[in-house]
């Protein structure tokens, strides 16, 4: 079955902090993975089956740094080749379970689950605003939805929404969100901006900012697909003649598989860092939101999944960007598959 995912794209494993003194499984693109850190705290990715018998090795347990299978006590270095076999004194020649390329970004830990000789020509993507940290704080959460990667990303592309599933959300004096100002199209991305006219503060901007409801402000957001693995949205609250308190959510979609995704979340700002009481307002109320945008895309899942479902549907100007999303991850896709089919 042809998916509509790329493999030869850096996605997020696991957060930093999920990998620690034990071992983590999850399914990825399709493909069992196993992580674990060595001693040096290194992480390792392997594939989750044992070459003996198809018994998972997230199952077994660590023995320094190689991985000891449960069922029949096989162990693997941290490259994958199979160090030992109990019961006999060689290791049969050329044995071993794949190894994935890692690399560790906190709060994320990237994997490539493509050609492998692929990964170092390109580099996991970097957040413009986020290099390294200064001057941001936040929190980071994992969830799970049970609908296709693509409608995520077009989903988060397309915020028009917010007016029916979330109208606390908007600002008081906006009827209707403007039109983009500007989409961005590069080989591999697509950005949007837009702004909003001068009104005031809705409740919760009022409560992360500590300022009046009747304060005016204006409202710039940036998204962004980075690449099929990353979405990222910046919200400025531009206060006329005052302060700018800016957002930014850093969404990593990683398929599970063609009808589900795992959703590693970072949220930042770059204002009143010391102040927990605004981390975890913030945590709770982008949570609940979340959680409301899975109940509606899992149910669009199912609609898609009913034998006979027509598969697309008709597009308006608020789709340009998420139309051109798609059309950037189908044509990686075709790419990697005309290569497979020329080799």
């Amino acid at each position: 079955m042809r998916t509509n995912y790329p493999l030869n794209c850096w996605y997020v494993a696991a957060l930093s902090d999920e990998v620690g003194e034990g071992l983590l499984a999850r399914r990825l693109l399709g493909k069992h993975v196993v992580l674990y850190r060595r001693a040096s705290g290194e992480v390792v990715a392997l594939e989750d089956r044992c070459v003996h018998r198809a018994y998972p090795l997230s199952e077994g347990r660590l023995d320094g740094d190689r991985l000891v299978c449960g069922y029949h006590g096989f162990s693997y270095e941290p490259d994958g080749c199979l160090a030992d076999v109990p019961s006999q004194e060689n290791v049969p020649p050329g044995a071993r379970v794949e190894a994935y390329p890692i690399v560790e970004t906190a709060p994320f830990i990237w994997i490539w689950l493509g050609e492998p000789r692929a990964a170092a020509l390109r580099p996991p993507p970097r957040v413009p605003w986020y290099l390294d940290g200064s001057g941001w704080t936040g929190s980071t959460e994992v969830g799970r939805v049970e609908a296709n990667y693509l409608l995520l990303h077009e989903h988060y592309l397309d915020l028009t929404d917010v007016f029916i599933t979330r109208p606390e959300m908007v600002p008081p004096d906006i009827q209707q969100l403007p039109p983009l100002n500007e989409v961005e199209i590069s080989e591999r991305s697509v950005a949007y901006t837009r702004t909003t006219q001068p009104s005031r503060l809705a409740p919760w901007e009022s409560a992360i900012t500590g300022l009046p409801q009747e304060t005016v402000a204006i409202r710039r957001e940036e998204g962004t697909f980075v690449s099929p693995a990353l979405h990222t949205q910046h919200y400025a609250i531009d206060v006329v003649d005052g302060k700018s308190y800016e957002l930014l959510r850093i969404h990593g979609f990683t398929p599970e598989s063609p009808g589900a995704t795992h959703v590693f979340l970072q949220l930042a700002r770059n204002y009143d860092s010391a102040e927990d009481t605004i981390t975890e307002y913030l945590r709770i109320m982008f949570h609940e939101w979340a959680l409301r945008n899975a109940t509606i895309l899992e149910t669009i899942q199912r609609r898609l999944d009913e034998p006979g479902a027509r598969r697309r549907d008709i597009n308006v100007k608020a789709d340009r960007a998420a139309i051109r999303a798609r059309r950037i991850a189908m044509d990686m896709v075709d790419d990697e598959t005309s290569r497979f089919t020329a080799n």
